[in-house]
Order: C-alpha cells, then sequence, then structure tokens
C-alpha cells in the first residue's frame, strides 16, 4: 500500500467510523423515547454529518506519516481540536468568550485527546491488517471485512453512551405525561398537582412544545425540596412554539416534581 492509497483509506475508514458513531450517538435517544418530542440545538444530521467529516479527517490524519505513532498521536489531537472549536460556536465575545476558551482548552482539551487516541489506534490498526493482506495475491477478504467490522462494533458501542441514563429518560417521560394531561385539563384546578404552579398554562400552553434534559437543574429558577448529598437530579425545559416555557426538577428520592415558568 502506497502512500496515497494508505491516505485515502485512512479518510475513508475515518469516514465511516464517524458515521456509525453519529448514527448510534445521535438517534439513540430518539429510539429509546420514541415519542417524546426532543429538543436540538441543531437537527440530528448535522451531528451525524460533522461527526463523520470529523472523522474521516481524523482518519487522513492518522493514516498521513508512514510510521503508525505519530500518526495516531496526530490524529487525536486533531479530533480534540475540532471537538474543541466545535464547542466555542454560540458564544459571545468579551471576557466570557475568552474564560470560555481557556476552560474548554486547558481542561477539555487533553481529556478530549485520550477520547480520540483508541479511535485513531484503531483506525492505524486496519489500515496496517489490509496493507498486510493487500501484500498477498490471495488476500484474505474475511480479515478485511472483520477488521472494519471490528472497528465500527467498538464505535458503535461507544455511541451507546450518549444514551440518557433510565432516570433521565423516566424523567423526560414523565414530564410529557404532565404537559399531555395538563393541555387536556379544563382549568387550573384540574391540572396535576406539579403543574398548578406553573402560571399561565391553561392559557398558553397550546400547540407543539420540545423538551430539553439538563443535569443541571440549578439553572431552572425553581424552588425544589434540598436533595441529600449525592442524590440524582436533573431538569427539564419545556418549550412550546408559541413562546411559552417551563422547566420541571426531578430528584430521585422525591416522587413528583417541582414546575415553575422559565
Amino acid at each position: 500500500m502506497n502512500d496515497t492509497t494508505r491516505k485515502i483509506m485512512g479518510l475513508v475508514f475515518g469516514l465511516i467510523t464517524g458515521l456509525a458513531y453519529g448514527l448510534v450517538a445521535q438517534m439513540i435517544n430518539p429510539i429509546f423515547l420514541r415519542g417524546i418530542p426532543l429538543f436540538y440545538t441543531d437537527p440530528p444530521v448535522t451531528g451525524i454529518l460533522f461527526t463523520t467529516i470529523t472523522a474521516g479527517v481524523v482518519g487522513l490524519i492518522t493514516a498521513w506519516p508512514e510510521d503508525g505513532i505519530p500518526g495516531v498521536l496526530f490524529g487525536s489531537l486533531a479530533g480534540a481540536l475540532l471537538t474543541t472549536l466545535l464547542s466555542l460556536r454560540g458564544m459571545s465575545g468579551g471576557m466570557e468568550f475568552y474564560a470560555g476558551l481557556f476552560v474548554l482548552l486547558v481542561m477539555t482539551f487533553l481529556p478530549r485527546a485520550f477520547i480520540f487516541l483508541p479511535v485513531a489506534g484503531l483506525i492505524r490498526w486496519v489500515l496496517a491488517v489490509w496493507a498486510e493482506e493487500f501484500r498477498s495475491i490471495q488476500f484474505s477478504v474475511r480479515k478485511l471485512v472483520l477488521s472494519l467490522f471490528a472497528l465500527i462494533v467498538f464505535v458503535g458501542l461507544v455511541g451507546t453512551l450518549s444514551l440518557y441514563s433510565s432516570y433521565a429518560r423516566e424523567s423526560l417521560a414523565k414530564t410529557n405525561q404532565l404537559v399531555q394531561a395538563g393541555m387536556q385539563a379544563e382549568d387550573t384546578d384540574s391540572l396535576p398537582e406539579p403543574l398548578k404552579k406553573v402560571t399561565g398554562f391553561t392559557q398558553a400552553a397550546r400547540g407543539a412544545y420540545t423538551l430539553e434534559l439538563t443535569d443541571n437543574p440549578d439553572i431552572l429558577p425553581i424552588q425544589r425540596p434540598i436533595a441529600p448529598p449525592g442524590a440524582q437530579e436533573y431538569g427539564v425545559i419545556i418549550r412550546f412554539d408559541n413562546g411559552f416555557r417551563f422547566g420541571c426538577t426531578f430528584t430521585l428520592t422525591f416522587p413528583e416534581p417541582s414546575c415553575g415558568l422559565y
């Protein structure tokens, strides 16, 4: 396998890797939460496209040097840089931007690079397997397919880590049930108990809506019971297309959520 072929194959393997990861990571929550209108900053197809392109670049850079070790290192650094730059989107200028940039570069860049190390290493391993097989006239198609399949399975398993926890999924499902029940209520007295504190719900909660999960319920200005140390808490932000929005907080140790305007 000459240099050009190796680089092209690295790009192709990277694109396949990114597509496999992106499909699993972006679609696993909608599959497990079917029927629940999840909120997306960007459409899932955008996330899939970005991961595909990012992994393609990682694969190309990983395959670029003739020596495997520098390729793996450069590929992982490239992946960390690209994902860090994506995280900077939407930040305003001034001190907030520079503070955010510092935190991202110092606190998350190296961890991101370590995450990409096994991906780059596997891409380089598949390249080595294919290069070795192509040296023989009677190469094994089975080895070629299995090595690529192993790469796809690995990144697919990594993609499953994007699945919300069981309690997070339960929080979203309960919120959706609350909203549906509330939209059928005729007046405030007939609302589910958690929604009675949401001012204007019966008048404004109309039409389509989305649910956004956060593991930092403190961003919601909602008074909630004090949770014991270590208790799992989530917040769910409900946005209606007409502009009305509110939030609910969930704590594993309490049976009912706390809801209020947001």
